[in-house]
């Protein structure tokens, strides 16, 4: 019986008895493969008790019903159903809520790109409905339309903080006090990092 030539689902040959065996073997691949999500990625023996749905990826010395099926796919259906990935296949792992893709050998953390810069700065005294923006803060490697984010070096009472690539290379911490009184912040070391697009 010939398969599908990405996700391995089983055809249905002409004149095949009992067709609807295929079929929904065929769903049940589907339904853990289309939009992988499994509860974890280090797992080498199998859960005692699974529920049908549950999906894995097989760790590195697997046993039991996954022996001999390292980095394979697992979906319970009744039985386990055992995939082989394809290189740049991507799953959720709901065990570290991280995405992994695999590389054609082994499974890998999908890392976003991020750039970190730091600055000492005292915003000093913003009053109510006031704000100020940090001096520029080198963050090599920044350019325009990257995600920034701030980290305070200490409790800011309620004043919001924000940051933004304002120029290739470069980024700006903005502070704005929309609590109802001023609020003085000493100095400290600010830090920025940018997450590439």
């Amino acid at each position: 019986m010939t398969t599908t030539p990405n996700l391995a689902l089983s055809y249905i040959a002409s004149a095949q008895a009992q067709k609807e065996v295929t079929h929904n073997a065929a769903l049940n691949d589907l339904d853990f493969l289309a939009k992988p999500s499994v509860i974890d990625y280090t797992l080498s023996t199998p859960p005692a008790a699974p529920n049908t749905g549950d999906a894995y990826i097989v760790g590195p010395s697997p046993t039991g019903a996954w022996s001999g099926f390292a980095n394979y796919m697992a979906g319970y259906y009744g039985g386990w159903v055992l995939k082989a990935p394809v290189a740049g296949w991507m799953v959720w792992s709901r065990n570290g809520n991280r995405v992994l893709y695999y590389t054609g050998s082994a499974w890998a953390l999908l890392e976003t790109p991020k750039i970190d810069g730091t600055v000492t700065w005292a915003p000093g005294t913003l009053a109510n409905g006031g704000g100020v923006t940090s001096a520029a803060t080198t963050v090599s490697g920044a350019a325009l339309g990257d995600f920034a984010m701030v980290s305070a070096p200490y409790d800011l009472q309620g004043v919001q903080a924000t940051a933004y690539v304002n120029a290739s290379g470069s980024a700006v911490i903005r502070l704005n006090n929309q609590t109802g009184a001023s609020v003085t912040l000493g100095s400290g070391v600010w830090k920025v990092r940018v997450a590439k697009g």
